[in-house]
């Protein structure tokens, strides 16, 4: 009895009413991942949500939104021209949110606050105290926001506008999906609101998250990499001579058992040291690099040595399922491999955001 009434309360933890839905405004929508993140969760979970509006200035991405969600209000233009009187005729409960990182990124100039990529985020925080019928935030960003300026702009906000805040620096590898995607989240909801959990200062793990987390189990496809590859041929992603050539002591390289694989930037398939693993599909690897090895700089015989091991690039249909995209999730045709995969790489990981959602929420 004991331990039936144990699991009950953590059951009641984590319990929304059937009747709860939310208005959500989605701003730098992107490729719509946030959006994804809802539906999630709400095939899961007795919740509705409605995104309101969607807002992104990135034509690409919003193409490929509008393609997955043709009836979403959705608009294409720069955040810092939105006014308080357009957000408040939305009357959004959430604002979820994933500002450029580039001010914040190791590879940047980090100028924070002071990168013009930052006034955006800089207007919504201006506009926040004047949405009163917003309760709950969700942000996310590169690791290293966590320690910027734009990050103390974010939560003195929220603390003079009565939010109360959890901090996260979380990587789905830690709940077993195959793909390294360090990020920083902050979820934050009005102080009338309370915590079922409370998580003082920066959170590392999803230890305070396990009701979650075991909420989105049907949901996380968990494990090894072959159960995210698609079926077939994929010669046009084969690494050519010049790749291997050139490229082949940095590549970073897997296969269908693996159960890791690096960050997938906007720049995978452009530049290759740090951008995004490269899968292994046939051969003995320790003889064809031995060989390899054999033939010193002479970039025909490298490659020679290296193209039974058939080594290739990720789709981005690849991709895109190791981010937590339903296999619904599509792009539209006149967009390029290299668009692609420079939206995915600028994109978030579904269902590390669904999980934070559920917990925002609960």
């Amino acid at each position: 009895m004991a331990g039936n009434e144990r699991a009950g309360n953590e059951m009641n933890r984590v319990a929304v009413k059937a009747d709860e839905s939310y208005r959500v405004l989605e701003l730098f929508s992107g490729i719509g991942g946030m959006h994804h993140a809802t539906q999630l969760l709400q095939s899961v979970s007795p919740v509705e949500f409605e995104i309101v509006s969607a807002v992104d200035v990135n034509t690409t991405a919003n193409a490929i939104y509008r393609h997955n969600w043709p009836g979403v209000d959705h608009w294409q233009r720069n955040i810092t021209g939105i006014t308080t009187k357009q957000i408040n005729k939305l009357r959004p409960d959430i604002i979820m949110m994933s500002p450029p990182c580039q001010p914040h990124t190791r590879q940047g100039k980090r100028r924070d606050a002071q990168d013009p990529r930052s006034d955006a985020l800089k207007h919504i925080l201006h506009l926040l105290p004047t949405i009163p019928s917003l309760k709950y935030i969700l942000l996310e960003n590169v690791q290293g926001f966590e320690t910027s300026e734009s990050r103390d702009m974010f939560l003195e906000v929220l603390d003079a506008q009565g939010f109360h805040y959890q901090e996260f620096l979380i990587n789905p590898t830690q709940i077993n999906i195959p793909n390294s995607r360090l990020r920083y989240y902050a979820v934050a909801k009005k102080k009338e609101i309370p915590w079922q959990t409370e998580s003082p200062g920066l959170q590392e793990d999803f230890s305070g998250l396990k009701s979650c987390v075991d909420l989105l189990d049907p949901g996380i496809k968990r494990g090894d990499i072959k159960q995210y590859l698609q079926v077939g041929e994929f010669d046009e992603y084969l690494l050519n001579e010049k790749v291997l050539g050139k490229y082949a002591k940095i590549l970073d390289i897997v296969n269908r058992d693996s159960v890791r694989s690096c960050c997938f930037t906007k720049a995978y398939g452009q530049y290759y040291e740090g951008t995004g693993s490269v899968l292994h599909e046939a051969g003995d690897l320790d003889a064809a690099y031995g060989l390899a090895d054999l033939a010193g700089n002479d970039a025909k015989e490298v490659f020679r040595a290296l193209q039974v091991l058939k080594l290739r690039f990720f789709t981005p249909t690849e991709i895109s399922r190791l981010l937590g995209f339903p296999a619904s999730f599509s792009f539209p045709e006149e967009t390029t491999r290299k668009q692609r995969y420079k939206t995915l790489g600028n994109s978030l990981n579904v269902t590390v955001v669904a999980i934070l959602l559920r917990h925002l929420i609960s």
